[in-house]
C-alpha cells in the first residue's frame, strides 16, 4: 500500500518530488498500488521505490532513474521510458504493450512474462536482462544490446531484431515467425535452440 505523504509529493510534480528524494536520500519511497494517467514526470529520481501494481498508463517518464525500482504487475501502457535508467528494475509481469523504451537502460533488468508488445526497443540495452516467458511480438528491438540476455519461452513473432546484439544470449524456445534478423545474429548467441521459425 502506498505511502500516502509521498504520493502526495509526487503528485506535485517532479520538482517536488526530486528535492524531496534529494533531502532524504535513504528513505526507499512506497508508491505501489498508484494510479498516475497521463502524467509528466520526466527526469524523476524514482530508484529504489515500488511501484508495483500501479497504474501509469501514457505516462511520460523519460529520462526518469527507475534502477532497482520495483515496477512488478504495474500497467504503463503506451508509457514513454525513452532514455531511462531501469538498470536492475523489477519489471515482471509488467504490461508495457505500445510503450517507448528507446535507448533505455534495462541492464540486469527482470522482465521475466512482461507483456512488450508492439513497444519501442530501438537501441535499448538489454544486457544480461532476463526476459523469461516475455511477450514481444510486434515489438523494435533494432539496435538493441541483448548481448547475455536469457530469452527462454520469449514471443518475438514480427519483432524487429535488425541491428540487434543477440552475442551470448540464450534463445531455447523462442518464437520468431515473421521476425526479422540475420542467420549471423542467432550464431552469435550463446545457445539457440527448439526455436519456431
Amino acid at each position: 500500500m502506498a505511502n500516502q505523504q509521498q504520493y502526495a509529493i509526487l503528485k506535485q510534480g517532479g520538482a517536488a518530488w526530486n528535492q524531496w528524494r534529494k533531502a532524504y536520500p535513504d528513505v526507499m519511497p512506497d508508491l505501489s498500488g498508484i494510479s498516475l494517467i497521463k502524467a509528466n514526470l520526466l527526469n524523476v529520481d524514482l530508484s529504489r521505490t515500488d511501484l508495483s501494481q500501479s497504474s501509469l498508463s501514457r505516462i511520460d517518464l523519460s529520462g526518469s532513474d527507475l534502477s532497482e525500482a520495483n515496477l512488478s504487475g504495474a500497467i504503463l501502457y503506451r508509457a514513454n521510458l525513452s532514455q531511462t535508467n531501469l538498470r536492475k528494475a523489477n519489471l515482471s509481469l509488467t504490461f508495457l504493450v505500445r510503450s517507448e523504451l528507446i535507448r533505455a537502460d534495462l541492464k540486469g533488468a527482470n522482465l521475466s512474462g512482461a507483456n512488450l508488445s508492439q513497444a519501442d526497443l530501438y537501441s535499448a540495452d538489454l544486457m544480461f536482462a532476463n526476459l523469461d516467458g516475455a511477450n514481444l511480438s510486434e515489438a523494435s528491438l533494432s539496435g538493441a544490446n541483448l548481448r547475455g540476455a536469457f530469452l527462454d519461452r520469449v514471443n518475438l513473432s514480427q519483432a524487429d531484431l535488425s541491428e540487434a546484439d543477440l552475442s551470448e544470449a540464450v534463445l531455447d524456445r523462442v518464437n520468431l515467425l515473421g521476425a526479422i534478423y540475420s542467420a549471423e545474429q542467432l550464431i552469435r548467441a550463446k545457445s539457440y535452440q527448439n526455436l519456431i521459425r
